[in-house]
C-alpha cells in the first residue's frame, strides 16, 4: 500500500524491504570505511604518504599568542671534509617549492630513517655539490627548533633545539 504523498505526487513508493536493504547497504559502507581508517593510518606511517596526498598539509599550526607566534623552524648546518661549517638556508635544499616550504621540508628531513634514504642523500650530495663546487661536502644536520617570535619585531632568535636530524652524505650509501 502507498503513502497518501507519494500516491497525491504521483510517485510509485519503494517496497519496505527495498529500503531496508538500502539502509543496511548504507551502514555496512559507512561501517567498513570507519573500520579501514587505522588500516589507512597504519599504511602511511610505513610507507609514506601515497600520492596525489590522502592527507593534506596542515595550515599554521602556530597560533598567535599575544603578539608572540611559536613556530619550529630548521636550521641547517653543513659540514666539509676540511672540517668546517657552514649554515644553509634551508628552501635552499627544497626544489622549486612555492607554497609551505617547511612542511615540505619536514616531510623529507624530520627523521634520521627518512632522510639518509639513499635517494635523498645522492638528491643531498648533487644539490650541494653544485652549491659548493670546490668544497666536498660529508654530513648535514638539521636542527629542529622551537622559536617564539615577537610579530611586532620579527627578528629570528636562537629557540630552543627540540630535535636534529644527521644526514650522512659519505659513506654506504655512496
Amino acid at each position: 500500500m502507498r503513502d497518501r504523498r507519494s500516491i497525491r505526487n504521483g510517485e510509485q513508493s519503494v517496497p519496505r524491504e527495498v529500503n531496508r536493504v538500502r539502509t543496511v547497504s548504507l551502514r555496512v559502507v559507512f561501517a567498513v570505511a570507519i573500520l579501514l581508517l587505522p588500516l589507512e593510518l597504519v599504511v602511511q606511517r610505513v610507507v609514506g604518504q601515497p600520492y596525489p596526498g590522502v592527507y593534506q598539509p596542515s595550515f599554521a599550526a602556530t597560533p598567535l599568542v599575544g603578539d608572540t607566534l611559536t613556530a619550529r623552524v630548521p636550521i641547517v648546518h653543513v659540514t666539509f671534509a676540511d672540517g668546517t661549517e657552514q649554515e644553509v638556508p634551508f628552501e635552499e635544499i627544497l626544489p622549486d617549492a612555492k607554497l609551505l616550504s617547511t612542511s615540505v621540508f619536514k616531510s623529507a628531513f624530520f627523521d634520521e630513517a627518512h632522510a639518509n634514504e639513499p635517494a635523498t642523500v645522492a638528491y643531498l650530495r648533487e644539490l650541494l655539490g653544485r652549491r659548493f663546487p670546490e668544497a666536498d661536502p660529508t654530513t648535514m644536520v638539521v636542527d629542529w627548533t622551537q622559536q617564539k617570535i615577537d610579530v611586532r619585531d620579527p627578528d629570528v632568535r636562537p629557540g630552543t633545539v627540540t630535535s636534529t636530524v644527521v644526514v650522512q652524505l659519505r659513506g654506504a650509501a655512496e
